[in-house]
């Protein structure tokens, strides 16, 4: 049973904390959305005092930060962000650091303190997408590289801010653009982003800062104190600073080389990005654990109901045209995590092994729904697709009007599975995090073991679906005597829209069974994802809540992107096509996007096409622009690739707000209003080839204006 409370807190987060349809993009049954919580806990009420020791704990190695704030900015504690100020030395770690932050370094939640720095430290260094964030109130940004001029960033010999790579032989330029917080018009709390435009490298230094800085006014930013110590060498004596002035003696020689004098300089400074280890090795070692329990003890899977519809269109008379079998399961996974009980909700935390590294903890009955056509009843070979559901909802979803289409007309059977950490049973766990970012730590920790049962779905669907008519045999009091599954082996793939499309890059790099996915209005990057969504309107006040400070609310979804960098496509989607974990195993990806999204930012794709990762633009990208900077390819494509397709939106306005245009949103367009989007997808499946179904024109399809 579904109490008041949570139905609320499920209509609130499903607008809200979704950057996608929920709790599903086609009318499902209403999913069963878990177990009950013990008891309603109101995100206001006290809480176990969060655990603030680290993950490993293990033994710090000398560092010199003695205080919790940055001295370069002493406007906000933890700017510039991020900063090396926050890297401990630590020779066990792939990138030589711990990532460490003091207990007063970040924000405070006016419900329960400040966010606990010990989670953090599982990791050895900053995301692969985090934005730099500071504090010059007033600024003139017209000065700096926008959206549209990324171009500026890199080609301006006089340009006012700077991003760069450290390399071998110096400093190499990154393209980025700058914004400011557009939730504000307070000066003083108007947050000024700098946007890579291209996706961070692994295990790298970067240096970025400001020359010649000046507000609206034309007038100069004074430097901080630390700042003009570090420039004229004082730092060295200062007890508080000292330990990074060779750092940054570095920096201004690197600067210098790249033609930017000391004088010049309003603030500069650098940090290092994590490592593969950092970003992806407890998923890693989960799938690889999970995957050997699975071998060992076999995947159970149990049928717990079926419904059979004759071929016809009178649903009220049992009949579809698509859909034969409508089944429901569980499958039993080993389970790497055990109960937390610091919110009050249902939430969960990796149970650790004597080396602190995750470990099977017990097992658990992994919810699975299927959907098998017609087509598939008289044995005709079929092949696999894995459905990845919308944000906060459920592997129900899997039974969307156009998947049963697609199954029927390309001999395919759909099955899914809840994405736990970020399903429906999840939601109580996301107020609390929402308002307290400490909690967030469960919800990324469920999020690897909702990966792994995606990845064991697969493994027991591939070993099982020529079973499952036997499976079936009676219950509900269904005959299944006429009825031959057979499996095409060759065929097996993914497919996921709006969080599915998001996590299914994630999924894809990982699983060792499927090679080819679709990838439906995706995105990546929460951190930059949030605030352009049309739902944030909706989010915001349960993180209002926790932090009425306008630049506390700015920072903190950055601050817990450090942790969702585990579990976000920005650190997999390297990891497809251009350096795959296993080198001999690539993997493929189509990426089909919607001109205009009010929900997932189309501008995180063209940060992928940029980065040299071969994901490429797809020609006739749009009747409008060409994105500066980017990869092309030529139809017919074969490998990875994006394809956008356009029903009358404009491209939003620059910045971090959501669009709204009198076409409304075209989110759920690509799949159900044109059937050449699904043969473009399942000709991708069964050759890795990126067909052109638009004629050798943009894929535009015009829409009338909503009233």
């Amino acid at each position: 049973m579904v109490r008041p409370k949570k139905v609320l807190l499920m209509v609130l987060l499903c607008g809200g904390v979704a950057l996608v349809g929920c709790p599903g993009e086609e009318p499902v049954d209403e999913p069963d959305v878990g177990p009950d919580v013990e008891e309603d806990v109101d995100p206001g009420e006290d809480v176990d005092e969060p655990d603030a020791e680290p993950d490993v704990d293990p033994e710090p190695m000398p560092t010199g930060r003695t205080v919790d704030c940055d001295a370069l900015m002493e406007a906000y504690c933890s700017m510039p962000w991020p900063s090396s100020l926050y890297l401990e030395a630590d020779e066990e770690r792939a990138t030589g650091y711990t990532l460490d932050f003091g207990s007063e370094s970040l924000p405070r939640s006016e419900l329960a303190g400040h966010i606990q720095p010990g989670m953090f430290r599982r990791l050895d260094g900053y995301g692969l997408g985090t934005p730099v964030a500071v504090l010059f109130p007033g600024v003139d940004v017209d000065l700096l590289p926008g959206e549209l001029s990324i171009e500026d960033s890199v080609e301006d010999p006089d340009r006012r801010a700077f991003y760069f790579e450290v390399t071998d032989d110096g400093l190499e330029l990154v393209p980025f653009w700058a914004e400011v917080d557009l939730w504000t018009e307070e000066a003083d709390e108007q947050v000024l982003y700098l946007r890579p435009a291209v996706i961070l490298k692994e295990d790298t230094r970067y240096v970025v800062g400001f020359r010649n800085l000046v507000d609206t006014d034309g007038d100069a930013f004074e430097r901080s104190e630390a700042f003009e110590k570090y420039l004229s060498g004082e730092a060295a004596e200062d007890p508080e600073l000292a330990f990074r002035q060779e750092r940054f003696d570095e920096i201004f020689d690197w600067l210098e080389a790249e033609g930017i004098e000391r004088d010049e300089l309003t603030l500069a400074w650098d940090f290092h990005t994590g490592s593969s280890d950092g970003l992806h090795g407890k998923l890693l070692h989960i799938v690889e654990e999970g995957l050997a329990a699975a071998d060992v003890d076999g995947l159970p899977i149990t049928i717990t109901s079926v419904t059979r519809y004759d071929e016809g269109t009178d649903s009220s008379a049992g009949e579809d045209p698509n859909m034969a079998f409508r089944i429901a399961g569980t499958l039993e996974v080993p389970h790497f995590l055990e109960r937390s009980n610091r919110t009050g909700a249902l939430a969960f935390r990796f149970h650790r092994d004597e080396d602190g590294r995750p470990a099977i903890f017990d097992t658990r009955q992994a919810r699975f729904w299927m959907l098998i056509p017609h087509s598939a009843l008289d044995g005709t070979p079929h092949g696999l697709v894995k459905y990845g559901h919308g944000m906060l909802g459920s592997g129900e979803q899997v039974f969307g009007g156009f998947n049963r289409q697609i199954a029927n007309d390309h001999h395919l059977i759909f099955f899914g599975a809840d994405f736990i950490g970020f399903s429906s049973e999840d939601v109580p766990q996301a107020t609390f995090a929402l308002q307290q970012p400490t909690y967030f730590e469960e919800m990324v920790d469920r999020m690897h073991q909702g990966v792994l049962e995606w990845v064991l779905l697969t493994r027991a669907m591939r070993e099982q679906v020529e079973d499952i008519p036997g499976m079936l045999d009676g219950i509900n009091d269904v005959d299944t005597s006429d009825v031959t599954i057979t499996l095409d082996e060759d065929r097996i793939y993914y497919s996921g829209i709006s969080q599915g499309g998001i996590y299914g890059v994630t999924y894809l790099a990982v699983d060792p069974t499927v090679t080819h996915g679709h990838f439906g209005v995706p995105g990546h990057n929460y951190a930059m994802l949030m605030e352009r969504s049309s739902n944030y309107t909706t989010y915001y006040p349960f993180v209002a809540a926790g932090f009425p400070n306008r630049v506390d609310q700015s920072m903190v979804i950055p601050m817990i992107m450090l942790l969702w960098d585990q579990i976000d496509p920005i650190s997999y989607l390297r990891r497809l096509t251009a350096e795959p974990f296993d080198p001999e195993r690539p993997k493929y990806g189509l990426f089909a996007t919607a001109k205009g999204d009010y929900q997932v930012a189309v501008v995180t794709k063209e940060i992928t096409a940029r980065s040299g990762i071969e994901i490429p633009l797809l020609e006739n990208y749009d009747r409008e622009r060409e994105p500066w900077g980017v990869d092309w390819a030529s139809y017919d494509h074969e490998g990875s690739g994006i394809v956008n397709w356009d029903f009358s939106n404009p491209w939003p306005e620059p910045g971090n707000m959501a669009p709204d245009d009198e076409y409304g949103d075209p989110h759920g367009q690509p799949r159900r209003r044109h059937e050449d989007h699904n043969v473009q997808m399942v000709h991708f499946f069964d050759t890795g080839e990126i067909i052109d179904v638009c004629e050798g024109e943009p894929c535009y399809f015009p829409r009338e204006p909503r009233d």
